[in-house]
């Protein structure tokens, strides 16, 4: 990770289960290389997965092209519900999966999977590009999410009812991620008032209505004009400001897989090409920063995310409004195994 300037504090939002695995190869797969060893050798050269979609449009798309250029191999995404996607995998309909959310502990068929970050998103509060409220406190957006805050002027906005808009289904990656960033409960009823069956419905909603607000992800939104991104704590969300810990709502983009079975040829290269730094290059057009450039982002994180939600349970004091200012200390860095380069299989990504 570059070296930050004296005046950025590292800071992060949202939990990332532990321990943060730092190669996707070696972790998914060199466990079980012993084994599909002695496996019988898969025939075709494609493999079935499911994507949710923030992570679909983040990557899942793009890198499945490209990955049948260069690997003469298929992995065939469907779009599913976050939810739907994991469980098609714990079920063993299909292989894989790309979703925008960890495991959630309330959902024992979670637990059977291995969750492996790929790379870091920008959770975006996006509005129209009408709408002039330049910034909102994490306070602020707490309220409106509780049914607190209900008009844009109350936040500095215009004299209009605000109209909050989320994705019905249950445990969305979006959603989840940014509830379990405000209040520590990613399965948290809050205070919308129309709802999408996907962010990519959503963000169509969201670009006719001026007084609508709701979340979707930097690398689904950035290109699109028809939408604007709020600052959170007067911070815009950038590729730059998620590698610094500045832009305080992120969370990873997880490839899912279930431990206990071998994995298909398929798979494994598909996975190593999500490592290459060829992927990473494009990832980080995309405005993702790939998980092996982002390592005190990821060491720091959950410290972080603890004493957030702290700070966000404290009333305000004097002067300071509904926001959360105060820069978060930096964490010492818990200890985790460096990345480590994936083993070369004979025909590497």
């Amino acid at each position: 990770m570059p070296e930050r300037g004296a005046h950025v504090k590292v800071r992060a939002v949202f939990p990332v289960p532990s321990p943060m695995r730092s190669s996707l190869f070696l972790r998914v797969f060199r466990p079980l290389l012993l084994l599909a060893a002695c496996a019988p050798v898969h025939a075709q050269n494609i493999i079935e997965g499911r994507a949710d979609s923030i992570s679909l449009r983040a990557f899942g798309t793009e890198s499945s092209r490209l990955f049948q250029v260069s690997e003469q191999r298929r992995v065939r995404l469907s779009a599913l519900s976050t939810v739907s996607a994991i469980e098609a995998v714990a079920r063993g309909e299909v292989e894989i999966a790309l979703a925008a959310r960890g495991p959630h502990a309330l959902k024992p068929d979670e637990a059977v999977l291995d969750f492996y970050p790929v790379a870091w998103e920008a959770l975006t509060l996006i509005t129209h590009p009408g709408n002039p409220t330049p910034s909102l406190s994490l306070r602020q957006i707490r309220d409106i999410y509780l049914g607190k805050i209900t008009r844009w002027d109350q936040v500095g906005g215009p004299p209009r009812a605000i109209n909050l808009y989320s994705v019905a289904g249950p445990l969305d990656g979006a959603e989840f991620s940014l509830r379990r960033a405000l209040f520590g409960a990613g399965h948290r009823p809050v205070a919308a008032t129309r709802w999408y069956l996907n962010t990519e419905q959503l963000e169509a909603a969201i670009a006719i209505d001026p007084s609508a607000i709701g979340v979707s992800a930097l690398s689904n939104t950035f290109a699109n004009k028809k939408l604007r991104a709020i600052r959170v704590e007067g911070v815009t969300p950038l590729l730059k400001t998620i590698r610094s810990g500045e832009y305080l709502l992120t969370t990873p983009l997880y490839f899912v897989h279930r431990g206990d079975l071998i994995p298909s040829e398929v798979a494994m290269h598909y996975v190593r090409f999500l490592e290459s730094p060829a992927t990473a290059t494009w990832l980080k057009r995309r405005k993702l920063l790939p998980i092996r450039e982002a390592r005190l982002l990821t060491q720091t994180f959950a410290v972080r995310e603890q004493r957030l939600l702290e700070l966000l349970k404290k009333e305000p004091g004097p002067g300071d409004g509904a926001a959360v200012t105060t820069p978060l200390p930096e964490a010492t860095p818990a200890a985790v195994p460096a990345p480590a380069t994936a083993p070369s299989s004979g025909a590497g990504a």
